[in-house]
């Protein structure tokens, strides 16, 4: 055998398992009655074994199986890789365990309010051993996480319809200029795109899906606006809105208290774009979701669906 020979040696299991069984029970024929074969074939394959190493394994003319010091330490190898494959096996299940009792929820900023965490307690109290992790990302973040099976499910304003998501969910919102109930368009029903053109809008970045589609609704029409300001802060939209000092676009529900208040006022958009726009729920697409994990879907689908926006 080629001194490198070793190197490139691919190790049958079986042969292993046979010259491990046969020193385990003492020799070929009780090790052919627990495999169920004949001792000769147990013979061939430790013969086999031998040759590729090129080394006896088992001391010749003795009544049991006897190891020489190379079959000792073949012995030991195969019960070390058993051991070390039990141990894999273990971590295996135990990760397996792990992530069938936990559950990763990216949610669009403002999509889950306080009343529908209330609601969505009630599950998760009934679930005591399901750890939920809640992830709050703008939404281009959002779609990452679930994209790259980073969250399970994702609570998420309008999604890209290119995205390979699955909707679980959707519950009607749609994208409405906000202003503070003194701004010049607070008494206004309807607002154009023209209309948004001649405001002063804080609006986030063109990551967003709600810069996103309004920059692909003034696209159609030939359209450019212009946020006075641009920031990827939701606290920051709202502080600059409640001064007066200008507007944003956002769907109802981060607002929603405000809006009950009266402190704020949702304009609807004259345009289908926006006019069509929904929060849903998503997973990705072909992705298998626990039992467990479709059950918390479908609580937060309720917690969505119960949460009222006026």
């Amino acid at each position: 055998m080629p001194a490198n020979a070793l190197s490139e040696l691919t190790f049958q299991d079986s042969r292993l398992k046979y010259l491990y069984i046969s020193h385990q029970r003492g020799s070929m024929r009780a090790a052919a009655d627990e495999f169920g074969v004949a001792a000769s074939s147990i013979s061939r394959h430790i013969a086999k074994l031998e040759q590729e190493l090129n080394i006896e394994l088992v001391k010749q003319g003795a009544h049991r199986v006897e190891l020489t010091d190379a079959g000792k330490v073949v012995v030991e190898y195969y019960q070390t890789r058993l051991a070390h494959q039990q141990d894999l096996f273990s971590k295996m299940d135990d990760l397996r365990g792990q992530q069938q009792n936990l559950a990763v929820i990216a949610v669009g900023e403002g999509l889950l309010d306080a009343h529908a965490i209330s609601s969505l307690n009630h599950f998760l109290r009934e679930h005591r051993t399901l750890r939920t992790e809640i992830i709050s990302a703008p939404s281009y973040e959002v779609q990452r996480m679930v994209a790259q099976d980073q969250a399970h499910l994702a609570v998420i304003f309008s999604p890209c319809p290119a995205a390979q998501f699955s909707k679980l969910f959707s519950l009607a919102q749609p994208l409405c200029l906000i202003v503070d109930r003194n701004h010049p368009l607070a008494g206004r029903t309807r607002v154009s795109l023209e209309d948004l053109s001649k405001t002063s809008l804080i609006l986030p970045g063109p990551k967003f899906r709600v810069r996103e589609l309004l920059d692909l609704a003034c696209a159609n029409i030939d359209l450019k606006i212009e946020p006075a300001i641009i920031t990827n802060s939701l606290s920051v939209i709202l502080d600059f809105v409640r001064t007066g000092a200008g507007a944003t676009l956002l769907p109802e529900r981060p607002v929603r208290e405000e809006l009950k208040s009266g402190a704020l006022r949702a304009i609807p958009i004259d345009c289908p774009l926006m006019e069509h726009t929904e929060i849903q729920i998503v997973t990705r697409r072909s992705r298998r979701l626990p039992e467990v994990t479709q059950a918390l879907a479908l609580a937060l689908a309720k917690a969505l669906r119960t949460s009222p926006v006026r």
